[in-house]
């Protein structure tokens, strides 16, 4: 069997870029380990932006077809003891996960493209030193498929990026307890009609938010922490403890993971594509990751689209994917990464300053991070915020040690900022690029 474009994982990412190279007139085949009855199931309920659908020409959500939940168009995200609201104005929908996963595959195949489930990936096919198809696993019997380009989009596993020799111009790191974030969600019944919620609320001290669920009676409360579902739990007492939450009842919880890292430095090589969660694509303020995948596929669809027409899909070929995005969304999801790294260290009185002067967390910037517009951080915005603190210190509010990893957490993220809006043209001193990389971010270190 064989195709232009193979893809391992057909949910949002897979079904995604799957459409975008079928409407091109590639054959594509889609291969994913679960039933069409099972997938896409990690989770009930997930959330999107209504601009999104046209943004993205995404089928939209709707209730005949059970995709469509529920819709909020305010979002506030609040300081360690709910004071200092900042306001989101961003009409989000609410879906149901697996039914709205089924007709990304139907809009799909609409175009072409071929889903096969029930398909287990087990390697890699080699012709020539570089990538020519996979060997899956699908009722018990092992099958071959070949491509032109193989491209991962099975998740935070990352199945074919991770199974890569050393070497092949993708990293095949696998992901370590520290760089995800365990998610719980508490959908519970609220008790007290006056409480039924008409939007959002999140306090990112805590990593903590509720919202909306499918039951305009209920809502979800959400965390998402590092290291742990125990540590997340912990955590958790401790936000219930500041925080007035309103009366409810426990339905049922819902725990799952997603990453929460740097990206690979290159997500092409030969006859190859890393994109969605496998390529650790999600947003540093929240974890999310389906619209800022799609950001990093318009990108990948345009260069591998010209390239399979010239019949030439080498790592040199596809490597416009690697600058386009790096020195765009991925040097600003870098910069914000690199801060709140750092400002996580501070103490819960320190964040309620942050909130009070505007320091990260300012409307402005939490509007362009929630609809995907440049993020307005300027070298005055910058200096603002660091006077800020340093006002702070004399005060008594922030301690030196704060000033100091704040501080340099900031000018970290500007260096690793600038280091990405220099990333190289082609792979010529790519080598050199990642080992400059390689410094700061170990400087940076990871979310506590």
């Amino acid at each position: 069997m064989c195709c232009d474009v193979l893809i391992v994982g057909g949910a949002t990412s897979g079904s995604f870029f799957a459409r975008r190279m079928a409407e091109q007139g590639f054959s594509v085949t889609v291969l994913d380990s679960h039933s069409e009855n099972k997938i896409g199931s990690k989770y009930d309920i997930f959330h999107m932006c209504k601009r999104d659908f046209e943004r993205f020409g995404l089928p939209s959500a709707s209730k005949d077809d059970g995709t469509w939940a529920f819709e909020f168009s305010e979002g506030l995200t609040s300081s360690p003891y709910g004071n200092f609201p900042k306001t989101t104005y961003d009409t989000v929908i609410g879906m149901h996960m697996h039914e709205y996963v089924l007709k990304m595959n139907r809009w799909a195949k609409e175009k072409g493209a071929r889903y096969i489930y029930g398909a287990k990936y087990l390697a890699p096919i080699f012709e020539g030193g570089r990538i020519s198809g996979v060997r899956y696993e699908k009722d018990g019997e092992e099958k071959e498929i070949f491509s032109r380009v193989t491209v991962d989009c099975s998740g935070m596993n990352a199945y074919v990026r991770t199974s890569l020799p050393d070497g092949y111009g993708v990293e095949n790191f696998r992901l370590g307890g520290n760089d995800m974030f365990y998610v719980i969600l508490r959908y519970v019944k609220l008790l007290r009609e006056k409480d039924y919620l008409n939007g959002s609320c999140g306090w990112p001290y805590y990593k903590t938010w509720i919202a909306p669920q499918h039951d305009p009676h209920g809502a979800i409360l959400g965390i998402g922490a590092c290291n742990s579902f125990s540590d997340a739990e912990e955590i958790y007492k401790k936000f219930e403890e500041n925080i007035s939450l309103p009366d409810h009842e426990i339905q049922y919880f819902e725990r799952g993971t997603t990453p929460y890292c740097r990206c690979p430095y290159s997500f092409a090589a030969d006859n190859f594509i890393v994109t969605g969660d496998a390529a650790c694509l999600t947003k540093p303020l929240n974890g999310e990751g389906i619209t800022s995948s799609m950001v990093h596929m318009e990108i990948a669809a345009r260069v591998l689209t010209r390239a399979l027409k010239k019949n030439r899909t080498r790592k040199e070929d596809l490597w416009e994917i690697n600058t386009l995005y790096n020195k765009t969304q991925g040097a600003d999801f870098c910069f914000l990464r690199a801060v709140l790294t750092k400002a996580v260290n501070a103490k819960a009185d320190e964040w309620e300053y942050f909130f009070a002067n505007d320091i990260i967390f300012s409307e402005p910037l939490m509007n362009a991070v929630s609809t995907g517009e440049e993020i307005p951080l300027t070298p005055d915005v910058i200096g603002s915020m660091v006077k800020s603190i340093a006002r702070g210190v004399k005060k008594g509010v922030i301690t030196k040690d704060t000033l100091k990893t704040v501080g340099g957490g900031v000018l970290l993220a500007i260096s690793i900022k600038n280091h990405y809006l220099k990333f190289p043209a082609s792979p010529d001193g790519f080598e050199k690029w990642c080992k400059k990389a390689d410094k700061i971010w170990q400087k940076i270190g990871k979310m506590q």
